[in-house]
């Protein structure tokens, strides 16, 4: 249950990430920069299964987990969180689909993966339903990828229209009004809003990545969106080959 939206402006790519949860699920760590085969990362940690949901490289790559609320969930079936540190060090979207389709998947639940590369203009999303891998490319430039429990379909026309409302505004679709987007109630405070609110679960966070010239920056705010609450930032250069890409 998430709401992913993208934008590219100035040349800097902005990510932002409403993560929705059960109410009763443990809280999450604040991002710290972490070190991988592939190079450094930045990522919040799960209170649960301590793995993560989104994270970002010091190579100019972000990916993010969204749920999938069609197809079969395994018994027992395995954190879908521990998959990004696995994938973070893809160079784009062939090697990543690579990795994932060598990749013995049965044992997690169905997701979407989010992963959008700064300096290729690039971006995929890889769909698990328990039983087969799907590919979409996506618009780098722009974009939104929605789910719930109660409907991804649905969810995802009750967020798109909103979404497209903000951007035909007359004002300037850039990282601030993105950022108002994903505190947005439309039409009101519910599981269908953006900013989801229902008895048993809400947006729990939103974090906001950008992918900039030279370094990337991840901002994580621990409560939902439409609150107040304590913000967590962490900055990492980008290393060389990615600041000239």
């Amino acid at each position: 249950m998430c709401t992913a939206s993208w934008l590219t402006r100035d040349g800097a790519l902005h990510l932002g990430f409403n993560r929705d949860e059960l109410r009763t699920r443990e809280r999450a760590l604040p991002p710290e920069v972490r070190d991988g085969p592939g190079g450094r990362w930045i990522a919040p940690r799960d209170g649960r299964a301590g793995g993560t949901w989104i994270a970002a490289t010091e190579r100019g790559a972000v990916l993010a987990l969204l749920n999938r609320s069609e197809g079969v969930r395994p018994e027992g079936a395995a954190s879908r969180g521990l998959l990004i540190p696995e994938l973070l060090s893809a160079s784009g979207p062939d090697a990543l689909l690579e990795r994932l389709r060598r990749r013995d998947l049965t044992s997690f639940a169905p997701f979407r993966l989010l992963a959008l590369w700064r300096g290729l203009a690039a971006g995929v999303v890889a769909g698990w339903n328990g039983a087969a891998l799907d590919v979409a490319s996506l618009d780098a430039a722009a974009g939104l990828l929605c789910s719930s429990s109660l409907g991804d379909d649905r969810v995802t026309a009750s967020r798109g229209a909103v979404w497209r409302r903000w951007r035909d505004e007359p004002a300037p679709w850039d990282d601030a009004r993105q950022r108002e987007f994903h505190r947005d109630h439309t039409p009101a405070p519910s599981a269908w809003s953006v900013c989801m609110h229902r008895d048993d679960a809400e947006s729990v966070s939103f974090t906001a990545v950008e992918l900039g010239p030279d370094a990337v920056r991840l901002a994580y705010h621990d409560a939902p969106p439409c609150r107040p609450g304590a913000t967590h930032a962490v900055h990492l250069p980008f290393a060389a080959a990615a600041a000239r890409g």
